[in-house]
């Protein structure tokens, strides 16, 4: 196997219905600021120090993260110490996505930059954050901005903002609430910075003196990127020599770019003699094809069922497929995904049904349960509901 270091940087869906999401959410009134003494950084891309690009694949974004002279001055030694007159902000970029929503990556293995839509500010100061009360980030606060320097979100808006540092999400403040965020002075992944990790999506971590996962799967020319998230330091060298990470901080992490299918990369820690791993080249998988399929009967009435059957090439009993269809009388299709897994299965058409002629025009197979980007498989098949 070549390897190549590229950089140590220290449900199945009812017949034809149609799903519908429902969101249960709760309020809680939030103080925060009225006034907005953080400001919007003109010229940050030119007086501030870019102090990482981490990929967020929880929002689907980009955050490229900025620090002033003075936040970009804390050393590892004073980590989660930041001075007054700190300010941190991040440009949040919205990013290239498949047909089912999942980030595209660039032959980096990286997030790929679509539109910059806001740019969120916080600033440390003495005496700053008293207005967040009980939710009071220590002196920081927070206002979020458009490019264009409008504002986003208002001060008074900004009790969400001081939230979320506090105890790491949306989570109302209540007895089990747990202020995590104090450790890090409320200033998330600082890690990345003084251990120059990538940002880039993790395809295995160092934790507790292992590899998780100790076998990586890859397909030949991925990026595989490896985060040490131990608490101490380790030092990775490849088995016959051809990459030495040097020592890794906590946050630091390493890349290897995957070459022919079927070579091995194996890896050791050097300071650590049991800890072992390895990245193995899956492989092609194997082409997915539909020929056919045939419902029975084709004429159910509500509250009964039929049976869908598939074939074609390399079909399993672990394969997903998706329909596209039609309703009685509409010329438009509609998609169901994952609709059924293997060749064969029993669907129920259920009380509320519409009655006529529904038609597949379109079937879509793939292994992987959230992989929805190969395209249809054109057909024709009708199934009559009847009362």
């Amino acid at each position: 196997m070549k390897r190549i270091l590229v950089g140590f940087v220290a449900v199945s869906i009812v017949v034809f219905g149609i799903a519908s999401l429902f969101f249960v959410g709760y309020t809680q009134s939030l103080p925060a600021p009225t006034v907005d003494r953080v400001g919007f950084p003109t010229g940050y891309k030119d007086t501030y120090k870019l102090l990482y690009v981490f990929d967020n694949y929880q929002n689907r974004q980009i955050r490229k993260v900025y620090g002033n002279d003075v936040a970009a001055s804390v050393s590892p030694g004073q980590v989660f110490n930041f001075p007054y007159g700190s300010i941190i902000l991040f440009e949040s970029y919205t990013v290239r996505q498949d047909s089912s929503g999942e980030p595209v990556l660039d032959e980096n293995g990286r997030f790929i930059p679509v539109d910059l839509t806001t740019i969120f500010v916080m600033r440390k100061e003495r005496g700053f954050g008293e207005d967040y009360k009980e939710i009071r980030n220590g002196e920081w606060e927070y206002v979020a901005y458009r490019p264009d320097g409008s504002v986003s979100t208002p001060p008074s808006a900004t009790g969400s903002c001081a939230l979320c540092h506090l105890t790491g999400g949306g989570l109302n403040l209540s007895s089990i609430s747990r202020n995590v965020g104090a450790q890090w002075d409320y200033v998330f992944r600082p890690d990345l910075y003084f251990s120059s990790g990538s940002g880039a999506l993790p395809k295995g971590v160092l934790q507790h003196y292992i590899f998780v996962p100790s076998t990586i799967h890859a397909q030949a020319g991925e990026t595989v990127t490896v985060y040490n998230y131990d608490q101490l330091i380790h030092r990775i060298v490849a088995d016959d020599g051809t990459f030495d990470t040097g020592v890794m901080n906590p946050g630091a992490s390493f890349t290897v770019k995957a070459s022919a299918a079927g070579s091995v990369v194996s890896y050791h820690c050097t300071i650590h003699s049991r800890v072992r791993g390895s990245i193995v080249v899956d492989d092609p998988p194997l082409a997915l094809g539909v020929t056919g399929l045939t419902l029975n009967p084709s004429n159910v009435r509500v509250g009964a069922s039929f049976s869908s059957v598939l074939t074609g090439a390399n079909l399993t009993d672990l394969t997903y497929f998706d329909i596209r269809f039609r309703s009685p009388g509409s010329t438009t299709d509609q998609e169901a995904q994952n609709w059924q897994r293997g060749i064969s299965a029993s669907h129920n058409v259920t009380a509320g049904t519409a009655t006529g002629t529904w038609t597949v025009t379109g079937v879509r197979p793939h292994q992987e349960s959230g992989n929805h980007s190969s395209s249809f498989v054109t057909m024709s098949v009708p199934i009559t509901v009847s009362p």
